[in-house]
């Protein structure tokens, strides 16, 4: 049996739907029970804060291997998100102990090798150090740019026939997408180990190909039949003013305007070469042809969201 944390969210549902196609057995940890019941079928739902540790413990008791996902996208108004990571990751190290697991996979990402300066990455860094203390075989998989982040996007083409953002528009990122995060996941907790208590693995995964904000760009406006689509580089004042308008707490944006400037610097990047094992299928033609057109002709924006 195998325990998938967030199995709400759009890895955790791809990691649930991987291992029960496949045939093993899955508990889905979230924190509603209407949630899990239309995101983990098949899975036996268990619901649970992510930082009650006790919960945790008890819903991992027995697990061949545990999905560990720490949230990475923001709350909005969340005062102090940074601290909110930490809880979670607190709770969850002292629960995959007490529990006594011996694999664990967590959803890191790109910049999490830094420990500072990366909004909220850092609090992914704080897992990937605090879960390489368990008597556990663990895998860090650090994710590209989520191309589910396009999705933000879609009032702004509708509205105003451009993609805005804080990103130098040349600079080569690698795009994928969640669900072959999820997939990628399933597949390291099932396979053969090649991490051993103290000497954790990590696994950069960097989508189908890297692309900047303009190639992005070029291809949505091609598939939309929007020739005249163009890609706009905010300042980061304009974002953070932007962000705070639409209700986002100080802290949040603040940590948002962090991440715009390390990637554009070169602070958040990935550092494995890109190989076969770092290497997704899903291309962003495929995203955009069956996620992002259905959400732009709905006439409904979509959040973000991993």
């Amino acid at each position: 049996m195998y325990v998938v944390t967030g199995a709400t969210g759009r890895t955790g549902s791809a990691v649930v739907d991987e291992l029960v196609r496949a045939g093993h057995g899955v508990r889905a940890l979230g924190r509603s029970a209407r949630g899990l019941a239309s995101a983990a079928a098949g899975a036996e739902p268990v619901v649970a804060e992510p930082t009650d540790a006790q919960a945790l413990a008890a819903a991992c008791h027995g697990a061949e291997g545990v999905y560990v996902m720490v949230q990475p996208n923001y709350i909005p108004d969340s005062p102090d998100f940074a601290a909110h990571q930490h809880r979670i990751v607190e709770a969850m190290t002292v629960a995959l102990a007490a529990a006594g697991v011996r694999r664990v996979v967590t959803l890191s990402s790109w910049g999490a090798d830094q420990e500072a300066g990366t909004g909220p990455v850092a609090g992914l860094h704080r897992l990937e150090r605090r879960t390489n203390t368990l008597d556990a075989a663990v895998t860090h998989l650090r994710a590209g740019y989520f191309m589910e982040n396009l999705l933000g996007q879609v009032e702004s083409i509708r509205r105003d026939g451009r993609i805005a953002a804080p990103f130098t528009p040349d600079l080569p990122m690698p795009f994928i997408a969640a669900e072959d995060v999820g997939r990628a996941a399933a597949r390291h907790l099932v396979g053969p180990t090649p991490a051993r208590p103290g000497a954790p693995e990590v696994v950069e995964l960097h989508g189908e190909r890297d692309l900047s904000m303009a190639e992005v760009t070029a291809v949505i406006g091609r598939l939309a039949d929007l020739p005249g689509l163009r890609y706009a580089q905010q300042s980061i004042e304009r974002f953070v003013a932007e962000q705070r308008a639409a209700g986002a707490s100080a802290n949040v944006a603040g940590l948002m305007a962090e991440v715009a400037r390390s990637i554009n610097s070169g602070h958040i990047a990935a550092r494995q070469p890109r190989s076969a094992a770092t290497t997704t299928p899903t291309t962003i033609e495929t995203f955009v042809a069956r996620a992002l057109l259905p959400a732009l002709r709905a006439g409904a924006p979509e959040e973000a969201a991993r």
